[in-house]
This record gives C-alpha cells, sequence and structure tokens, in this order.
C-alpha cells in the first residue's frame, strides 16, 4: 500500500478515536515525575488499533481487477497512456451526459504513474490518479477553442518533460511548425462559428495547468463521475468482458512531415 494512503488511513482512524472519546470533567489533580521508557511507545498501541483496517484496506488495494498487454506511458504529441485514459473518460461522458460530447481533453502532469505490462491492482489505479478530480462537461465558444487549439500545439511542441503534449480523444490535429493546417472534431472540420462540448477534470475546467481557456465557459456541466471511478469502472468491465487492457498511437496528433 501506497504511503498516501496509509497517510489517509491514520487520519481517519485518528479523527474516529478523537471523536469517539469520552469526555471527562477534571475535579482533582495531583503531579509528580513519572519515567518514560521505551515500552510505552503510541506507535505500538496506534499499530494495534489500525492493523485490522490496513490488512483490510491492503487486500482491497493489491486485488487483481485486469491484466494490461502492453506497458502504457505518457508521451507527446501523443501518449499510451493519455489515449487510454482519454478515450474511456470520452465514452463515460458520453454515456452520463443527456447532450452531444465532441471530445475529452485531460492532462499528462494529472496521471502520476505508468500503467504497466502485467496484472494491474486496485491500488495501481489510485497511484494513477491520486485526486478526487471529477468529469465535468465544458461548453465553449469559437474563440475560446482556438486557444484551447494553440495550447496543445504550444504544449507538443515541449521536449524532456513527461508533462509534455495534451492528451485528447475525440480530436484529431496535425501540425506544421507553428501553423495548425488540420483540426477535426468528432469526425466534423473544425469550425470557430461553433460552440464545443468538452469532457475534462474539474481540476482543468478551473485553469489548472494554465489552461485559462476554460475560464469563461458558457455553461460546465458537473457529472457527479469521479475520474478516478471512471478509470477503475472502465478497466473491471473490461475483466467481466474478458478483454485486457491495450492501447495505440493512432496519429490523433501528429506533425507533418
Amino acid at each position: 500500500m501506497s504511503y498516501y494512503l496509509k497517510y489517509i488511513l491514520f487520519f481517519y482512524l485518528t479523527l474516529l478515536l478523537i471523536g469517539c472519546k469520552q469526555q471527562y470533567k477534571l475535579t482533582d489533580s495531583n503531579s509528580g515525575n513519572n519515567e518514560i521508557n521505551n515500552e510505552l511507545s503510541t506507535n505500538d498501541f496506534l499499530e494495534t488499533i489500525i492493523l485490522p483496517y490496513r490488512t483490510e484496506l491492503d487486500l482491497k488495494m493489491n486485488e487483481v481487477i485486469n491484466t494490461s498487454l502492453i506497458n502504457m506511458e505518457v508521451g507527446s504529441p501523443e501518449g499510451l497512456l493519455g489515449n487510454f485514459v482519454c478515450d474511456l473518460t470520452y465514452i463515460k461522458a458520453k454515456e452520463i451526459s443527456a447532450k452531444p460530447v465532441d471530445f475529452c481533453l485531460l492532462n499528462n502532469g494529472g496521471l502520476r504513474t505508468p500503467l504497466p505490462k502485467g496484472e494491474i491492482t486496485r491500488g495501481k489505479i489510485f497511484e494513477l490518479m491520486p485526486f478526487e478530480n471529477e468529469i465535468v462537461i465544458v461548453e465553449l465558444a469559437g474563440k475560446n477553442m482556438l486557444d484551447l487549439i494553440e495550447y496543445i500545439r504550444a504544449k507538443s511542441a515541449i521536449t524532456n518533460s513527461r508533462k509534455a503534449g495534451v492528451p485528447v480523444s475525440g480530436l484529431r490535429m496535425i501540425i506544421n511548425d507553428d501553423k495548425i493546417p488540420d483540426v477535426t472534431i468528432a469526425n466534423f472540420a473544425f469550425d470557430s462559428n461553433k460552440n464545443y462540448r468538452v469532457a475534462t477534470s474539474d481540476y482543468l475546467a478551473n485553469g489548472g495547468d494554465h489552461m485559462d481557456f476554460f475560464l469563461n465557459p458558457i455553461s460546465i456541466e458537473n457529472t457527479g463521475m469521479k475520474l478516478r471511478d471512471a478509470i477503475l469502472a472502465h478497466i473491471i468491465n473490461l475483466n467481466h468482458e474478458k478483454t485486457e487492457l491495450n492501447a495505440k498511437l493512432d496519429r490523433r496528433i501528429y506533425y507533418a512531415e
């Protein structure tokens, strides 16, 4: 179990102990000197209290929920991990919303660890997405969309950084030096006079990772679905269908030759 999860478990159990502690009223007091030795260990006491919960949590986090055929990492202008997570988020957003969703956009910085080839545990998904980010759908005007497209171009030009590139799904784009000759969204050519509905995280919708183009939206739809929960549900559903994890690079964003 990761240090992060152990810390959260310890925090909540401490609150529980404080909240359940019986309250006493002071009626008398006296003072004296008592020797403290190593046998009186607060850590040992807490370890005894926490152990049953930690054991149960370890079992839950170590549960294998599927197997990956490949190692998935972030990349620029596209990466296997970004494609995988964006595709499933796009699918989930379209399932949840009663209105059309044109594409999905996330960020590589939010994907905290690769998904390895082989067994994938529930805990690995918590490591991949340790934040409580929710999927939201943001409606943007054409002007904001132009800024979004330029943001993708600029991020894709960054080198030597795991935060380079912008994971997308439902959007395809050709980059030619500092120009963008072709953008397709939901299988249609981009139209700057049209509004677009973008599935993303609430963190990014609030301008995270310098995505200022999200700050003046036409509307925002809260889905109530955590991004981590969407990832878990998708992977578990694939397992029920006897399908292992896989992804591919399909030139959804690429440089013209």
